[in-house]
């Protein structure tokens, strides 16, 4: 396992290192393979079927038009555990990594918020051991459909910042489009 995040770490480093600066938009360099994650060893039974999955890369503005990639599987069981990854490599600030579980999401129709406690990282206002808080709306795949959006990642917040973010939810707005990826909100 420790291989597989390290060769992950490496490769999310090469694919944003190899892209070179943004200046277009529409039309960014960014190719991601990273495998999927999945539920292998989670019994069908055990997930109550409310889900957030996906990935996606977005380009922030306030930071040059870095981009920003992050792959995410949330999944609340039928006990009401809530278990799961986050992943997120972006080139703002000259480059930052973490890995995260997630510690509980909240869905409301095709929306949802979520929140992690970071398990590795190499951003100094995002320790070890603090959350980030983002939130997502899946706006389906069907043809002419608007394309998924997420807010950017919100660093160095607390337990209780995290519970109150899947609870009730900050306003993190703005929402930006993906370019690339598919965020998927499931409930039962």
């Amino acid at each position: 396992m420790r291989g597989v995040r390290q060769g992950l770490a490496v490769f999310g480093a090469v694919a944003l290192t190899g892209c070179g600066s943004v200046s277009e938009p529409t039309s960014p360099r960014l190719t991601v393979t990273e495998p999927e994650l999945s539920v292998s060893g989670v019994a069908r039974r055990d997930v109550a079927g409310e889900r957030v999955t996906g990935r996606a890369t977005i380009i922030l503005p306030a930071f040059g038009n870095a981009l920003e990639f992050y792959h995410l599987e949330a999944i609340r069981h039928r006990d009401g555990r809530v278990t799961g990854e986050f992943r997120e490599f972006s080139q703002q600030m000259g480059g930052q990594r973490i890995r995260a579980h997630v510690v509980c999401f909240t869905v409301s129709g095709d929306s949802a918020r979520l929140a992690a406690q970071i398990d590795e990282t190499d951003v100094p206002f995002g320790p070890v051991g603090s959350y980030v808080v983002w939130s997502v709306v899946d706006n389906g795949k069907r043809k002419g459909s608007a394309p998924d959006q997420t807010t950017d990642i919100f660093f160095g917040g607390t337990a209780a910042q995290a519970q109150f973010h899947c609870d009730t939810g900050f306003n993190l707005a703005p929402f930006f489009s993906l370019i690339r990826g598919n965020l998927r909100v499931r409930h039962p």
